[in-house]
């Protein structure tokens, strides 16, 4: 009667509404990176055993540690120019998607450059984390996170979440560790993540990863720092007494079943077996009614054979489902520009392009509508702007080519033009 034999109460750290997101976002994950990619390496830990290196500021280390971590995350070293820049004291760090400027940036810090010739993207690090291995690789981590998300065009720089959700894929990727010690380095100078997954969305992250991989939550909390240890047990002990998470061992499967047919549908699209697309990209409608991103994918794979107006329907039909989205947008001005229809093909254009500045397709396509417009001028900076974004963005060298031509720059134009023979861009474009 005095409450000596009631049953424990386990709650998690955190609020279910947080609860929520880091569980949805951790399945969206595995629909695009793979349960696999997770449960090989749920946990990368401190130490000389995984990253033995007595001197960071040697460059043949540093390189060496650069490379290993690139191999976590599959990211090529050659595509990613690494700069440091003097910091104070602090270690406070951020990270921002920015032009190159002065490097006085604060921490870390990602960005985006290209040559004409291939994509290439600069972190930038703090000179001082070099004398602290654990923090380093926690930043690095982060800043490859950056690469990853943003350059692989998973997440928009414009995102709200972006920089959450790149602490968060973090921890995904295996660095669970890492970005929960970071918050306070060894030395007693704190870190300034204003933005970023708190203690408690950090802990129940890493102990959701430990549980559904079957991991052994004493080997990770004994290197947790202070900051998460209490937490971490805490959270780990109501998801293993309770099973309270929506990534059952059933959700995992049919999530990475997603994952497989993901993958399925990118092999279509290389081989260029849009039937073989569009039948697989079917299935996952039968199983989700709502699901944005097959509507799309079919709507794409018949832009790819010119069947315009067929095309149009699956677009329209993601619009109605997710109208915040800016690829069925930018997929359905296209088709419209295409069929001559050249002032909803402009709204639809317009549109896209004010949700996602970024995207080298919303600069392309706007590049085609004025070259139907017969703006030739404004043409070619978009398709200027589209090659700076991203000199792979299909048709762009045909594109530059036919711009250049109608300004009479023949030698430009010619040049454009071998390149995009040379390099068989498949021709989507009534524009031959």
């Amino acid at each position: 009667m005095f409450g000596l034999f009631s049953k424990k109460k386990y709650q998690p750290t955190v609020t279910p509404e947080d609860k929520e997101w880091i569980e949805r976002s951790i399945i969206w994950f595995i629909e695009v990176f793979g349960f696999q990619q997770l449960n090989a390496r749920p946990f990368i830990t401190p130490g000389t055993t995984n990253f033995p290196y007595k001197n960071l500021k040697d460059p043949e280390q540093f390189q060496q540690l650069f490379e290993q971590m690139c191999n976590y995350w599959g990211l090529k070293p050659n595509e990613i120019i690494v700069k440091f820049f003097d910091d104070i004291k602090s270690k406070q760090w951020t990270t921002a998607w920015m032009p190159i400027g002065p490097a006085n940036e604060p921490g870390g810090t990602y960005t985006q450059i290209y040559t004409t010739e291939e994509k290439r993207f600069r972190i930038q690090l703090a000179k001082s984390n070099l004398e602290n291995p654990e923090l380093l690789i926690a930043v690095m981590a982060h800043e490859l996170a950056h690469v990853k998300l943003l350059g692989g065009k998973y997440i928009s720089a414009n995102d709200p979440n972006m920089e959450p959700l790149t602490d968060l894929v973090s921890i995904f990727f295996g660095f669970g560790v890492f970005v929960a010690n970071s918050v306070q380095t060894t030395d007693g100078y704190w870190i300034s993540r204003s933005g970023y997954l708190p203690n408690q969305l950090i802990s129940y992250a890493n102990a959701l990863i430990c549980y559904i991989t079957g991991g052994n939550a004493d080997n990770y909390e004994s290197i947790l720092n202070a900051n998460t240890r209490d937490l971490f047990r805490k959270d780990f002990e109501f998801l293993s007494k309770t099973n309270n998470t929506t990534l059952t061992k059933t959700i995992v499967e049919a999530t990475e079943r997603v994952f497989e047919t993901g993958r399925k549908i990118t092999d279509g699209f290389d081989r260029r077996d849009f039937h073989d697309v569009i039948e697989t990209s079917k299935k996952l409608v039968e199983s989700n009614p709502k699901d944005v991103w097959a509507f799309n994918t079919i709507g794409y794979a018949l832009l790819q054979q010119k069947k315009y107006p067929e095309a149009i329907e699956q677009f329209t039909t993601a619009i109605a489902i997710s109208p915040y989205w800016d690829y069925p947008y930018n997929n359905r001005g296209y088709c419209r520009l295409q069929l001559g229809d050249l002032d909803n093909a402009f709204v639809d254009l317009d549109h896209s392009f004010e949700m996602n500045p970024d995207n080298s397709y919303s600069w392309r396509n706007l590049g085609a509508y004025y070259l139907a417009t017969s703006e030739f001028e404004k043409a070619l900076y978009h398709f200027q702007e589209a090659e700076k974004r991203d000199p792979k963005t299909e048709l762009i060298n045909f594109y530059l080519g036919q711009a250049n031509l109608k300004l009479g720059n023949l030698e430009e134009g010619q040049k454009y033009i071998y390149k995009s023979r040379a390099l068989k861009e498949h021709n989507d474009s009534v524009i031959e």
